[in-house]
């Protein structure tokens, strides 16, 4: 239904439902807003949208007023003026004058409307409200409490877009300020947004604070590629620096938002431990070479090397796709030989027991206008926070949700149902809970399944996506999601770094070795060659396995931003790009297809990886090329590469019941190579500790804090207990990612449901968390 009003003037009809702020703004006109976000429902606290309308006997807040048939409104009147200079010089007369030692100067809406509707002077003469100034409230956000103008944008973020209740409003009337629940420091993985959304200079950033003026920066568009989402962002950049990267539109993808690790994570770039330039082994000690030098010595260990067909190539999930490409092409063409892999750390299926591969077949956008969600073995908030504040959106509008899991997830009080069991009982559970999937269905509203690494890195894993896949063929308002990776690993399998598919998901006839299958032969028998790009393997598989590897692996390049672990144990080293540095093409979980910009000039004497695989094969006389039509081609692929579906069959022997499971679980803040060298980032790190639910823990008399370990049968760790109520029974949760707790130390294979053994080692009694 369309309704006609008149603003200043102007005849128009929009759709009922319509705010007056809305119509207005069809028409041009600008109306000045404070507390109103479009993203989020109106509020109404500023009061600085204030219009006259006819027939109403006082001004009206644009923002919350709805359009009605003949409504006449005056945006522009001496009236609507008056209010809108009584509502600023009323915020003005506590807001100190801190313009040129505040961060949000030269971008902030207060400095604008002030300037455009604001007195020319102020009437108040008493003194202003103080409180402390710069209070920090967490490694990345500060406050200051005397800019704050109450409008409650950051608070109804948490409540309303992120869901954790980050921030809270405490206090009444003038009294009234932001703060933590309980005085604690701020607990989020979205807190840079409030940040971007504060109008004024109240929340600012610790990583940004003092460095530049908008005025100065150069911003450059680029795509994150610190998860499989790929978000939008602008880099600016001064003087040739980074000076802090921003949300940057897309309502495709992450419409206006980032994680903290996309707001914060760009330090590491910077860091003064990033490598400078190539290093050799010289009498077992890396020094410092010329780029020369260093490939010369490559090439001729390449060509020594490639009669014995033992060659391979790792790693992959930094580089763009692009990159990804050559590579495999360097490995396939110099070697004539499938070994490369992009996956490291993860266990390895082969395109059967694979069954269906990552990728999404709804769109990122679309999951807001989802009518009921399935989430099966899915911890959001940790592996795709993104994806959450998508369907958080949904939860609002009603949407209803099923978890069905190993662990409650963070987001569980929007959950609708909770379901949780150890691994194994993923079949049965499906079964148990299929009447209240069908009446969702039956429905005939669109629905999404979203399946998580506790399902898909699984013993079970062929029987879960068979039984999945028939479902989602079966109900044509179904979608069905299989979320994984890391990084660029979408675009890397699309680029062709398996070792049984190449570009395209094309069959390879006589498969290579995948990177576990290549470490368990070097540790039996002589490697010739190992070409590592963006991966630490010493960190990602057990140390026994790894020590034998590298024994017998005679010569081995490692190309990456820090000298890790396993450069450490390198023949040669070779810097690396950041994806600030550099430009290319990056895949997402959506299978689209995203831009890199170079957003900061390359370090000196350092070159892209690009270049370096380009100068590599030249040399070995292969022209290498990156081929424009494989993009275009890529456009076309479908997201999900299947096999032939035939009766499954689990990946192992079931074990006994009464052993405990291992599950294990990424965290968005881990102790990667990235985040380590990240000062502010890595002071989001958590203790890690394993958890077990409290019955579990006490029938074999393992108290919270307890010291215990882990035991397999090709491996062990030793970690601290914490009792969670929230975690199934006869499972143990291990955190992925953390050097106090060497999880690949446990196992090779690291699937969930790995049965293992728990021992009491040292006895800590704590109050129970």
């Amino acid at each position: 239904m369309m309704i006609n009003l008149i603003i200043d003037g102007k005849e128009l009809s929009v759709p009922k439902g319509t705010t007056v702020y809305h119509a207005a703004k069809q028409l041009g006109i600008d109306i000045p807003i404070f507390c109103y976000q479009d993203r989020m429902p109106p509020f109404g606290a500023c009061r600085m949208c204030l219009v006259e309308v006819e027939k109403m006997n006082k001004l009206q807040a644009s923002c919350a007023l709805e359009v009605a048939e003949g409504m006449v409104v005056k945006t522009q009147s001496t009236v609507a003026k008056e209010g809108r200079e009584g509502i600023l010089e009323l915020l003005l007369i506590n807001h100190p004058l801190d313009c040129p030692i505040c961060d949000k100067g030269g971008e902030c809406p207060l400095q604008d409307q002030t300037l455009k509707h604001g007195p020319g002077e102020s009437r108040f003469y008493e003194e202003k409200r103080h409180f402390t100034k710069a209070l920090p409230l967490g490694p990345t956000l500060m406050l200051d409490r005397e800019r704050c103008i109450v409008c409650a944008r950051c608070t109804r973020f948490g409540d309303i877009v992120a869901g954790d209740h980050a921030l809270e409003m405490k206090e009444r009337g003038f009294r009234t300020e932001v703060g933590t629940p309980g005085n604690r420091l701020v607990e989020s993985k979205f807190i840079g947004n409030t940040i971007s959304i504060c109008p004024v200079g109240a929340l600012t950033s610790q990583v940004y604070r003092f460095r530049a003026r908008p005025w100065d920066n150069h911003s450059i568009p680029s795509t994150c590629t610190l998860c499989p989402v790929g978000c939008s962002l602008n880099i600016d950049s001064r003087d040739g620096q980074i000076v802090r990267t921003r949300s940057r539109e897309n309502k495709l993808v992450n419409d206006i938002w980032l994680c903290d690790k996309g707001w914060f994570g760009y330090e590491f770039v910077s860091n003064a431990n990033r490598l400078q330039q190539p290093l050799i082994r010289r009498d077992g000690k890396l020094t410092p070479a010329s780029w020369e030098e260093a490939l010369n010595l490559i090439v001729s260990q390449i060509k020594f090397a490639k009669p014995t067909k033992k060659i391979a190539g790792l790693g992959g999930n930094p580089l763009t796709t692009e990159e990804n490409y050559l590579f495999q092409r360097l490995i396939r063409e110099v070697a004539e030989v499938n070994h490369v892999d992009h996956r490291i750390g993860t266990p390895h299926f082969d395109s059967e027991q694979e069954r269906l591969s990552p990728g999404m077949e709804i769109s990122l956008g679309e999951c807001e206008s989802l009518s009921f969600v399935i989430l099966l073995g899915l911890d959001l908030t940790e592996e795709f926070p993104l994806i959450w504040l998508r369907l958080k959106q949904a939860i609002n509008k009603g949407a209803k949700v099923l978890f069905m899991g190993n662990f409650s997830p963070e987001i569980a009080s929007y959950l609708t149902k909770i379901v949780l069991h150890p691994p194994g009982k993923e079949l049965e559970n499906w079964d148990e809970n299929l009447p209240l999937i069908d009446e969702w269905v039956s429905q005939g509203k669109s629905g999404a399944i979203f399946v998580g690494q506790q399902y898909l890195i699984n013993f079970n894993r062929p029987l879960i996506l068979d039984k999945l896949w028939s479902f989602r063929q079966s109900h044509s308002n179904l979608t069905l999601n299989l979320l994984e990776g890391s990084g660029n690993s979408q675009g890397a399998r699309f680029a062709g770094m398996r070792p049984d598919l190449g570009p395209l998901n094309q069959k390879i006839e006589e498969p290579g070795l995948h990177t576990l299958a290549i470490l368990e032969a070097a540790a039996k028998k002589d490697w010739e060659f190992l070409y590592v790009v963006g991966a630490n393997l010493a960190k990602k598989y057990p140390a026994k396995l790894w020590r034998s590897a590298r024994e017998n692996i005679k010569f081995m390049v490692v190309q990456d931003l820090f000298l890790t672990e396993t450069a450490l144990d390198a023949d040669v080293v070779l810097p690396s790009l950041s994806f600030i540095e550099k430009s290319g093409t990056f895949i997402n979980i959506e299978n689209r297809i995203q831009t890199l910009h170079q957003g900061k000039e390359i370090p000196e004497n350092s070159f892209s990886d690009a270049s370096i695989f380009m100068a590599i094969a030249e040399k070995l006389g292969i022209q290498l090329s990156f081929e424009p039509a494989f993009l275009d081609a890529l456009s076309q692929t479908k997201v999900f590469h299947t096999c032939e579906l035939r009766t499954s069959l689990p990946l192992s022997e079931p074990v006994s019941n009464e052993k405990l499971k291992a599950v294990f679980a990424p965290a968005l803040f881990d102790e990667g190579i990235r985040m380590k060298h990240d000062p502010h980032l890595i002071q989001l790190v958590k203790e890690p500790r394993l958890r077990m639910h409290p019955n579990e823990a006490k029938k074999r008399g393992i108290m919270q804090g307890d010291t215990v370990r882990l035991t397999t049968n090709k491996g062990s760790l030793q970690a601290k207990i914490k009792w969670d109520g929230n975690v199934a029974e006869q499972t143990v949760i291990i955190p992925l990612g953390f050097d106090l707790i060497s999880a690949h130390d446990l196992d090779s294979n690291l699937i969930n449901g790995l049965p293992i053994d728990i021992q009491l080692i040292e006895s800590q009694k704590e109050e129970s968390l």
